[in-house]
């Protein structure tokens, strides 16, 4: 009953209202949006951000989750503990300290302008919001690429290497569709996250993106 109430109901509400239009069926709010430029390149800007994450993501994650399940070493839980630190950290405390490194004012920028006389824009627009929701976001292909990776069971692997399979033929053949279901179920969860991410376009000034254009729409009901 809780999750009806709290979740379904509203679902349904939406979706409700975004296929009528008084008592009949309709597709014209679905029209009118795809009518507005700033609308479609707001839904492209947040798709193909979603998909530049995940990709950014897993060169980041993968390996990572690699060595954090089959390597046992020195600091091996510290580095457990600091992959999931961005999860639990704020978007916008992520966007100011990433700024103050790269910003237009950031050290970065000061050392570069000092020294070559230039500055470089890793912060502006678009990129600027890819590069945080990368750093911020992940740590989940991590999390559940390292489950998938600890649950595999190694006879597999070793049956696969008796069979004379070795170094990337085995990881191909076996390894990594044994890693698919916890890399997918991450890499969805970044997607998501990245779509529907709110604090880090507004922290940055770029509200050319799904989730700033519905809320800015949302707070100007009724102002003149």
């Amino acid at each position: 009953g809780l999750l009806s109430v709290v979740i379904l109901a509203p679902i349904f509400s939406v979706l409700y209202t975004a296929f009528t239009q008084g008592n009949s069926l309709t597709l014209v709010h679905f029209l009118s949006f795809f009518q507005r430029s700033l609308f479609r390149e707001s839904l492209w800007n947040s798709l193909f951000a979603g998909l530049v994450v995940v990709i950014f993501g897993s060169f980041i994650g993968l390996p990572l989750a690699f060595f954090l399940a089959r390597y046992r070493f020195r600091g091996r839980a510290l580095m457990q503990i600091l992959g999931a630190l961005p999860l639990v950290m704020p978007p916008f405390v992520g966007v100011v300290a990433i700024q103050l490194i790269l910003g237009r004012s950031g050290i970065v920028n000061l050392l570069l302008l000092r020294w070559f006389g230039t500055t470089l824009a890793f912060m502006e627009g678009l990129p600027g919001v890819i590069l945080v929701q990368t750093l911020h976001y992940w740590p989940f292909i991590l999390l559940n690429a390292s489950a998938s990776l600890m649950n595999v069971d190694p006879s597999l692997e070793e049956m696969a290497q008796n069979m004379g399979a070795h170094g990337f033929r085995l990881f191909r053949k076996i390894t990594l569709p044994l890693l698919m279901p916890g890399y997918v179920a991450g890499a969805l969860l970044v997607f998501i996250k990245t779509v529907d991410d709110l604090g880090t376009p507004l922290m940055l000034n770029y509200t050319n993106m799904l989730a700033p254009q519905a809320y800015l729409r949302i707070m100007t009901i009724g102002v003149e």
